[in-house]
């Protein structure tokens, strides 16, 4: 009877909309900090919860009539093309963050017709009628506007919506309607709550000089943004969901002083957490899926309930210990391993040992293989299918979970470069597909990137340790 979830917070809140209403844990109070426009940066890796904040959000504020969520998903936004955008100025970092901004106070002004228990001059209802009829607004052709702005103006009405009256009426860029908007936003008074959430970053990796900067003006443009919000006493934000490991290296001048403002989804607590907070998480959801009707015991903890029969599987002789060590600390994981548990297990009573090793061999085999194949699919430049198959053909023939970059060059020689060979073990290590060895004897330890401890880094010269779940999937041995 009990539902772990899906792995797609989307479509959890489609499908199973309470999952994400009653049955969500607000993991360092991020969806509260977010609502009260005191969170501008969700970062965390793929599979956190960034992408569940904002459905959680959006699912209790789509009742309420002073409270606006307008997701913006540039999983398909063409992110490079944003530093072409001529807005006025000339090319380079300063244009690429100019641009960005003129694109965040378009949706955040769109946000802010949409609310009808806000004051403003009629002047801006027509500023917005020329918005939406030049497509800058709700449009279909937004992205397909990008040469148009760099080649000529845009024809906007700006009577009286408090623009510099030196301004041409029709003839104005895009840099000098960024300050319209500006001007109009603080023209309007509401006592609504207005979040524009960025989401969709973790379906690219970035491949390019223009990437990096682009992303990095974005970070930039969402401080700078913020803060004309708050010195203007707008009840309005803008919030960017990120992984960490492109949070760490974009090139941005106002990174670090955004991280005041940043919430960090690290479920491991920096190597020292031992899945607590995951399980609660868990309970959470199962709880919310229970029907109301059922009158049998209630539920307190799926760990006792199901879990707590003693085991003697490697190190482990605690259940939910075990299931954790196969997982990264991520929600996404834990909860496609449990959905793999329920699978196998008969429907009452203790999880056995025996159903345990086959639900993790299925979730192995099946989710975590996929899971690293993804994370690997856009790090290098151009068609690249051939080689990360390769690259994980060899991993997956090595003679032990242990080994160095020696070791898979022999394994892919003449296929992989060098170069590409240590692009793809850096990216294995950012999504937590390996570990680096530090020490030796009993001294040594395995620094994971989801478990990151004091001067944890990546050296394509280390020893390297498979992921638990990867020697599962392909039968590797443990020394």
């Amino acid at each position: 009877m009990l539902d772990f979830g899906l792995l797609d917070a989307q479509h959890e809140a489609r499908e199973h909309p309470e999952m994400l209403s009653a049955g969500y844990f607000d993991f360092r109070s991020a969806a509260y900090r977010v609502a009260q426009g005191e969170a501008w940066a969700v970062v965390g890796s793929k599979g956190a919860g960034k992408s569940a904040t904002f459905e959680h959000l959006k699912l209790l504020w789509d009742p309420q009539p002073d409270k606006f969520l307008l997701e913006w998903n540039l999983g398909s936004f063409p992110v490079a093309d944003v530093t072409q955008i001529q807005i006025g100025g000339s090319p380079g970092p300063t244009n690429t963050r100019a641009a960005w901004e003129f694109l965040l106070l378009l949706r955040l002004f769109a946000s802010l017709m949409r609310d009808q228990g806000a004051e403003y001059p009629t002047a801006l209802v027509t500023l917005h009628k020329s918005l939406v009829a030049g497509g800058l607004i709700d449009g279909p052709d937004l992205r397909t506007r990008f040469v148009d702005w760099s080649k000529s103006t845009l024809k906007i009405n700006i009577m009286g919506s408090g623009v510099d009256a030196s301004v041409s009426q029709s003839d104005i860029t895009a840099l000098q309607l960024a300050q319209i908007l500006r001007a109009a936003l603080m023209r309007a008074h509401s006592g609504s709550q207005h979040v524009l959430a960025i989401d969709g970053l973790d379906s690219f990796f970035a491949q390019s000089e223009e990437q990096l900067e682009s992303l990095g003006a974005l970070l930039d443009a969402t401080y700078d943004l913020n803060g004309f919000l708050r010195d203007s006493g707008l009840r309005m934000s803008v919030v960017l969901a990120i992984r960490h490991d492109m949070y760490a290296q974009v090139p941005s001048t106002d990174s670090a002083k955004l991280s005041d403002r940043a919430i960090e989804l690290d479920w491991s607590r920096n190597g020292l957490g031992n899945g607590d907070e995951l399980w609660d998480l868990v309970n959470t959801k199962v709880k919310a899926s229970i029907p109301p009707s059922f009158d049998g015991l209630a539920l307190g903890d799926v760990r006792k309930a199901y879990l707590s029969t003693p085991i003697g599987i490697g190190p482990h002789s605690y259940m939910p210990s075990y299931l954790i060590a196969q997982t990264r600390f991520l929600p996404r994981d834990l909860i496609a391993l449990l959905n793999e548990v329920k699978a196998v297990h008969p429907g009452s009573g203790q999880l056995t040992e025996d159903n345990a090793k086959q639900a993790v061999r299925q979730y192995a085999e099946t989710y975590f293989v996929r899971e690293v194949s993804n994370g690997l699919s856009r790090v290098l430049p151009g068609p690249s299918a051939v080689k990360v198959r390769t690259f994980v053909d060899a991993l997956s023939a090595l003679p032990s979970r242990e080994f160095e970059i020696a070791t898979l060059e022999r394994e892919v020689d003449g296929l992989l470069s060098r170069a590409d060979l240590r692009v793809l073990l850096k990216q294995m290590f950012l999504i937590g597909g390996l570990g680096t060895k530090v020490g030796s004897g009993l001294t040594s330890r395995t620094n994971f990137y989801f478990r990151r401890v004091a001067g944890a880094s990546f050296s394509p010269h280390a020893s390297f340790v498979l992921h638990n779940a990867l020697v599962q999937a392909w039968n590797l041995p443990w020394n």
